[in-house]
């Protein structure tokens, strides 16, 4: 529907167009007409100068309706304009032949003048009818005027251009259906054009989403690949050293297990977040939550401080770690036991973020006898896969540590 208005208003536009470009060439050849008339009536007619004031007024006239016609907006207004400058030249010209005493030359100009508005100006066969009526009733007056036996002249001459006059009304009646017609098939075939356009500019937009589509398939299919190598290379060294520090199979299922656990959760909260990354808190709460022995015995201060998905990943098999031993010997193995994490960022150039892991209310802490892969891991993935520090304590009441990382300046 919007296009058929815009279609509608288009062709509208260009009919006033239309209109008004016959009107003022019409007018443009009555000017021209005039003009040469004129001039000829002063050798002619020197001895009458009212035929030249009655060309002066048709001159006038034609020239100050063409001034008027300018906008093809305003339709009626030109139509009434132009009419209004036909009706005076059909008069003026009745009323030269009448002061010329010349009856032939005005009826053929006035034939002349039906016949090329019926051609030229693309209105209605009515508006050419009244135009007729209008020729045909001066004809009679110039006529009825000059000549002294007007019966012989009718037969003779008058008689016989009845006929071409009411032709030119059939023949604007003809034209008009003409123009309508071609009007119509030019309309049609914008519509179809138009439509052709949006077709084509959709089909373009289709092809470049499909492209798009395809480029960020081949993108995830790349970084899909790069992180199940990745996954699978971790995976399997996680698997080797667990094998190689555990005393029996059944403390290696359950150490690898937990592993493979807490990988999992990690992976599955960073899919969850495009690969974004994750914050402090919530990275603590996927990892250390799993062991609460009861809403108390973690307490967790942490800021918004947003994690890249590597440093998500590094930290929380760390995390994991001291979970896993805080649960099997130390704070979260007893029910009086507490766990408190804090962390902090410093802002600098380069921030760096410190989390505090504290324990109290367990067994009695005893440093190691010998460093298990869970301390190589918490200790040295840190250090060589992000640049990161640890520190490890063993007081009485309970394991210390102090982590370090440096994280990016932006902040969730």
């Amino acid at each position: 529907m919007p296009l058929a208005l815009h279609s509608n208003g288009r062709v509208e536009s260009e009919s006033s167009g239309l209109l008004l470009d016959r009107i003022r060439l019409g007018l443009l050849m009555i000017l021209v007409g005039v003009a040469i008339v004129f001039v000829g009536t002063l050798f002619i007619y020197p001895d009458r100068p009212m035929i030249n004031v009655v060309q002066a007024v048709n001159f006038i006239t034609v020239a100050g309706a063409l001034r008027l016609l300018a906008d093809p907006s305003r339709r009626s207004f030109n139509f009434i304009v132009g009419f209004g400058a036909y009706i005076v030249t059909i008069v003026a010209t009745g009323a030269v032949g009448i002061l010329a005493d010349d009856v032939t030359t005005p009826v053929v100009i006035l034939v002349g003048m039906s016949v090329v508005a019926a051609t030229l100006v693309p209105w209605s066969p009515r508006w050419q009818l009244v135009s007729v009526v209008l020729i045909a009733g001066t004809a009679i007056w110039t006529v009825a005027t000059v000549v002294h036996s007007p019966r012989l002249f009718w037969l003779q001459n008058v008689g016989a251009i009845a006929p071409t006059l009411a032709a030119t009304v059939v023949i604007s009646h003809l034209l008009r259906r003409q123009r309508a017609a071609v009007a119509h098939a030019e309309q049609e075939w914008r519509s179809r054009e138009e439509n052709l356009r949006e077709a084509n500019q959709r089909l373009e937009h289709e092809i470049h989403e499909h492209r798009r589509t395809e480029d960020a398939l081949r993108f995830a299919m790349r970084e899909l690949d790069h992180r199940v190598k990745n996954t699978l290379a971790t995976v399997q060294s996680v698997a080797d050293q667990t094998l190689r520090s555990s005393k029996s199979m059944s403390e290696f299922g359950t150490a690898f297990s937990g592993r493979i656990q807490a990988m999992a959760r990690i992976h599955t909260a960073l899919a969850g977040r495009r690969w974004e990354g994750l914050t402090v808190a919530e990275l603590i709460e996927l990892v250390v939550g799993p062991y609460r022995r009861h809403t108390d015995s973690v307490s967790v201060e942490a800021d918004g401080t947003f994690l890249t998905s590597e440093l998500a990943r590094v930290l929380g098999m760390a995390l994991h770690e001291l979970a896993t031993n805080a649960a099997k010997y130390g704070a979260l193995s007893t029910n009086g036991g507490h766990l408190a994490i804090a962390s902090r960022i410093e802002p600098s150039e380069a921030p760096r973020l410190h989390i505090w892991w504290s324990e109290e209310g367990g067994p009695p802490v005893n440093p190691p006898a010998h460093r298990g892969f869970g301390v190589k891991l918490i200790e040295e993935a840190l250090a060589y896969e992000v640049d990161g520090r640890v520190l490890l304590h063993f007081p009485d009441e309970g394991l210390r540590c102090e982590i370090e990382i440096p994280v990016p300046s932006v902040s969730a």
